[in-house]
């Protein structure tokens, strides 16, 4: 992993962030090696029941004002965490300087500049195999994502 994390933290590094932020349920341990790499402060961003579809960030004394802060995934797809976690960032007043992912999924190259407003740097790219919910052929035969009843924390039938 060695020479992906110094090559997203050289992409990153000329924006001249104060911090990197990763999702924890994704690239966490990404972006804390990127982080490392450049030396500067890792923002955990982790889901709550408090936040629908957000992320939310520790308290940090003295808070994240002002702050240049790169966002770092292991894979981007669709871009519903690194929007997540760049909207947490702008709602606590940092600014949000560039998105960095191993791995770009389908459209991500030019979604995530384009819709997000940050540059976004990937290591490499492959197609999606994700659909909008109208053109899924499990989601037109009627197939839930989850059973109902389902606490989330298994996986469904088939693997999805």
């Amino acid at each position: 992993m060695r020479p992906y994390v110094d090559w997203l933290a050289e992409r990153l590094r000329e924006h001249s962030p104060d911090a990197v932020c990763g999702p924890l349920e994704g690239g966490a341990f990404l972006a804390y090696a990127v982080a490392d790499r450049l030396g500067i402060a890792f923002l955990a961003g982790y889901r709550s029941p408090a936040v629908v579809a957000g992320y939310q960030l520790p308290p940090v004394p003295g808070g994240i004002g002002g702050w240049r802060v790169a966002v770092v995934d292991d894979a981007v797809n669709a871009g519903t965490a690194i929007a997540a976690c760049l909207e947490e960032l702008r709602g606590r007043g940092a600014v949000p300087v560039a998105v960095a992912a191993l791995l770009a999924l389908g459209e991500a190259s030019a979604m995530v500049p384009a819709s997000l407003g940050v540059p976004f740097y990937s290591a490499g790219t492959m197609p999606s195999r994700a659909w909008p919910a109208p053109e899924c052929p499990l989601c037109t035969d009627g197939i839930p994502v989850m059973p109902s009843g389902d606490d989330g924390r298994s996986a469904p039938p088939g693997g999805r």
